[in-house]
């Protein structure tokens, strides 16, 4: 059978593709649900100014246009966020472990770290020591056995250990973002150990306005970025213990 008809029978045979297909279905009904709710409120009013015009004033015609512009430019700006989150995959492919696409895309990179946004990252220690590298579909697990943990170091710009705060603000000056944060979360004292849980989880969110972080600055980034969560979650249980 000839390429091109065997891989019009069976499909692409490049995963990222099916996650893009998948990614593209699911946000274009998102995408259409939001318009309409925005939108839905405009509908209703003109028709009541029009069946009930004595009722209502002259402020219904500034209520309307600010309504539909402020709906028009929430969509393009959340549709260019996902877009932004679309194309991830394809821009990281080489150091990809796993990725899919369940309740959200999530990303896992070959080193542990986690992303279902390339803003906010995460790395989940392993009750046998280390860290896991989760497949994309375990990652929901791992997020879900938080709910038993609490946040027991923060860093931020002025607060922390600075040797962390300087690794921190070292990497957010290289992804060109604003504003970063670093919490380690770990299970609560009187917690039984769990095999099914992490034993600890590093999160580091990044915020760069209305600018989106670069997808190739995030790869020159992950390493450092890694290194940095496990380091810090090393610290929080040294400061516990």
């Amino acid at each position: 059978m000839p390429l091109a008809i065997r891989a019009f029978v069976v499909g692409s045979l490049d995963s990222i593709d099916e996650f893009e297909r998948t990614f593209d279905k699911r946000i274009r009904f998102l995408f259409v649900s939001l318009v309409a709710g925005g939108l839905f409120p405009v509908g209703a009013l003109a028709y009541l100014f029009l069946a009930f015009p004595g009722n209502f004033g002259a402020w219904v015609f500034v209520y309307l246009p600010i309504q539909f512009v402020l709906t028009v430019v929430t969509a393009r700006w959340i549709r260019r966020r996902f877009e932004h989150v679309r194309a991830l995959p394809r821009a990281m492919r080489q150091r990809l472990a796993s990725f899919g696409f369940q309740r959200r895309p999530t990303l896992v990179f070959d080193n542990g770290l986690v992303t279902a946004s390339g803003v906010q990252f995460r790395m989940f220690g392993s009750p046998m020591g280390g860290i896991v590298i989760p497949t994309s579909e375990e990652v929901g697990r791992l997020e879900r056995g938080m709910l038993g943990m609490r946040p027991v170091l923060r860093i931020f710009r002025n607060r922390g250990p600075e040797s962390l705060r300087v690794r921190l603000s070292s990497i957010q000056e290289a992804l060109n973002a604003r504003f970063a944060n670093l919490i380690v979360f770990l299970p609560r004292r009187s917690a039984a150990p769990d095999a099914r849980h992490s034993s600890w989880v590093s999160s580091a969110n990044f915020d760069a306005g209305f600018r989106l972080l670069d997808p190739d600055r995030i790869l020159q980034q992950i390493d450092s970025l890694a290194s940095l969560l496990e380091d810090a979650a090393i610290m929080a249980r040294d400061q516990r213990a």
